[in-house]
């Protein structure tokens, strides 16, 4: 069942707001915002996203449509973007996380219920031209949104509405939106540098929650400090002890069960070697012995990174919920194959499933171990057409697949899973195969490359996968009407 259209008695405004006067951008900007709580409540409604349509934004020219739900009126918990470098899979994030709320300090009151706005109509300077298409009037953003939830809950139970951001060529922004909406939708993004802040949990950049999508200077959140400070809170008597405590061991066990290897996890007073100087830390049990977090590797660092950013921002969002992890959010990864060996890629997407369970997680990718493993998922491959990209939503069915099959399948299009060097002599084997009848020199040739290349293994593509299932089902009819070789 589709979802139910919002009720249209609902509050929705159109607000429009320019970019610093000039001689060509002089416009009056109009306000009739409705004041909002800075913090939810629980009973503030959860916000997905179902759809978003993006118009002369950037690489993308004619309308495309990302398609974010599963095709009934029900947000997907996963929605994997594939494409070459290049055709937008960052601007599609980019332009979703645009449209998370964000307080407008312009017309906030000093005292009382703060007001929020789309981040792209209060971020105007920083990122509202790198939107525009080069030579258009317009460019829209158009995000059908799914209110309600629990994620799992049937479509039935969602409400459908939207918001519409425009971007005119003399720098007028306007949105139409309804409160709910904006009060809701809890956004949260991570670009392609997941670095782990060291400085303090007050640092500006650490609270915007989508600063690493726009800015690849922008660091996550001091993952070292939360925990201390986390482990601290839990270890002082006063009447939220219990409840710090509940949160300290939920992230450290997260963290244990997440992180290959690591059996346990240690927050110290003192890591240091200078016990005049005492240095409170983190160290890790790993096969190698207790490893401080600073000493990880890259891939270990990045890892416990966004996921102690993300942990943070949950228990921020959702202090009451007895398991603030399994709080509504939407959720934007960039190359969230990043520094992650192949056996971790396999067991990454199920895992955070099971972790944040209303979490709709909208990420981009590189990796056919990902696209493998995203086995209940939305699969979308952006390709260029002439001077644009398009979406295509409808990609191949790949679960059970072998890797190499969906290497070589439409997702990522290589024309072979083995190595360059063998593409010359893959190429003239099938030239000669595809002749009517072979030549002396053909059947010698074709024996030569044979022994360079070795036994090729069958179903190596989808079609010689279809193939040799075709032959193998007729050698069995064969075999079963007495007609085949014994």
């Amino acid at each position: 069942m589709a979802t139910k259209k919002a009720d249209e008695s609902g509050e929705r405004r159109r607000v429009g707001r320019a970019l610093p006067a000039t001689k060509s951008t002089r416009r009056v900007a109009r306000n009739d915002r409705t004041r909002e709580r800075s913090k939810p409540s629980e009973d503030v409604t959860a916000i997905y996203v179902l759809k978003l349509t993006v118009e002369n934004v950037r690489c993308f020219g004619p309308a495309q449509t990302l398609d974010l739900s599963d095709g009934h009126g029900k947000p997907k918990q996963w929605t994997v973007i594939l494409g070459n470098n290049g055709v937008g899979k960052t601007t599609l994030l980019q332009a979703l996380a645009a449209s998370l709320p964000k307080e407008d300090k312009a017309f906030s009151p000093k005292e009382g219920d703060a007001v929020f706005s789309p981040a792209l109509c209060v971020d105007l300077h920083q990122r509202a031209p790198q939107f525009m298409r080069a030579s258009e009037e317009m460019t829209s953003l158009r995000i059908a949104l799914a209110l309600g939830g629990p994620l799992a809950a049937a479509a039935s139970t969602f409400e459908e509405d939207s918001t519409e951001i425009s971007i005119e060529a003399d720098g007028l922004v306007g949105f139409t939106s309804r409160d709910v909406a904006l009060r809701g939708l809890h956004c949260i993004g991570y670009g392609a540098n997941r670095s782990m802040g060291s400085g303090s949990l007050l640092g500006r950049d650490t609270d915007d929650h989508v600063a690493t999508l726009f800015n690849e200077g922008a660091v996550l959140r001091n993952a070292e400090e939360w925990l201390l400070q986390a482990d601290y809170a839990a270890s002082k008597p006063s009447k939220e002890q219990a409840r710090a405590r509940d949160r300290r061991d939920a992230v450290k066990s997260m963290l244990i069960a997440l992180l290959p290897d690591v059996e346990d996890l240690q927050l110290l007073a003192d890591i240091g070697s200078n016990p005049a100087r005492p240095q409170p830390g983190i160290r890790l049990k790993t096969p190698y012995g207790w490893v401080p977090l600073q000493a990880l590797s890259m891939g270990y660092k990045t890892l416990l990174a966004w996921m102690v950013d993300l942990a943070s921002r949950l228990y921020e969002r959702y202090p009451d919920r007895d398991n603030p992890l399994s709080g509504p959010a939407v959720v934007l990864v960039d190359e969230i194959d990043l520094h992650l060996h192949p056996a971790w890629q396999r067991t990454l997407l199920d895992y955070l499933s099971q972790r944040f369970p209303n979490v709709q997680f909208i990420v981009t990718a590189h990796s056919p171990l990902v696209v493998q493993a995203a086995t209940d998922a939305n699969i979308v491959v952006l390709r260029r057409e002439g001077d644009h990209v398009v979406i295509d939503n409808g990609a191949s069915a790949v679960r059970n697949w072998r890797v190499d099959q969906i290497l070589t399948s439409d997702l990522f299009g290589l024309p072979s899973a083995r190595s360059p060097a063998l593409d010359p002599l893959l190429a003239e084997r099938r030239r000669l195969l595809t002749k009517p009848r072979l030549s002396a020199a053909d059947e010698r040739a074709l024996a030569r490359i044979e022994r360079d290349i070795g036994q090729l293994p069958t179903g190596e593509t989808p079609e010689q996968m279809e193939a040799m299932d075709i032959i193998q089902r007729a050698a069995s009819a064969l075999r079963r009407t007495g007609g085949g070789a014994r």
